[in-house]
């Protein structure tokens, strides 16, 4: 796919509605990808929930991201969300074999479904970052517990990465109680004090 800057596409983030649960968006994918991509949200009211009280700054879809190799971005200051459009084809199409697997992305199928993995784990940023420290600190203990299963490489980088990346897990893999059990109970319990029904 050619590289194109992103241009500013409001009205296809259904089921998020800008100015709702984001500030803007743009996006330098086509319309048919871009749509697919937030239909993981469709899904997920308590999530929708959360970004209405909590509005992201901009959501770009594109390849503008601090090192070309990344595969989203979250900037804590602004709610800023990247997510990586021009990702290689070697970076997804794996199977979900934790926890060799680099990261939960690279198990979307396509290129949709691996963006769809990405949105989620960058929205786990956003989701640490309203929580505050102690939640942190209890994934900080839960990692040092020995008890978590971190499930990917990225899990295993620090707390923050842990988190995202099991959130991100929680939502595309039915197989995470059994591969993570702790890192399963953590997610349960974080959406059941940041995303009341």
């Amino acid at each position: 796919m050619a590289k194109t800057e992103p241009a500013p596409r409001p009205t296809w983030t259904s089921p998020l509605e800008v100015g709702v649960h984001v500030r803007s968006f743009y996006s330098a994918l086509p319309e048919q990808p871009t749509r697919s991509v937030f239909q993981a949200l469709r899904d997920d009211p308590r999530l929708l929930g959360f970004l209405e009280r909590y509005k992201l700054g901009r959501l770009e879809f594109s390849g503008r991201l601090p090192r070309p190799d990344w595969l989203g971005f979250y900037q804590p200051l602004s709610n800023d969300l990247a997510v990586n459009c021009f990702r290689s084809p070697e970076s997804y199409g794996m199977e979900f074999y934790p926890p060799e697997l680099p990261s939960v992305s690279v198990a979307g199928q396509n290129l949709v479904q691996a963006m769809q993995r990405s949105l989620y784990h960058e929205l786990g940023h956003q989701i640490l970052n309203i929580s505050g420290p102690e939640i942190e600190q209890q994934v900080k203990r839960l990692l040092r517990s020995g008890r978590a299963i971190p499930i990917s490489l990225r899990a295993k980088w620090d707390a923050a990465e842990y988190l995202c990346e099991t959130f991100s897990a929680y939502r595309f893999e039915d197989g995470l109680a059994d591969k993570d059990p702790e890192g399963y109970h953590m997610v349960e319990a974080i959406l059941r004090m940041e995303f009341p029904k």
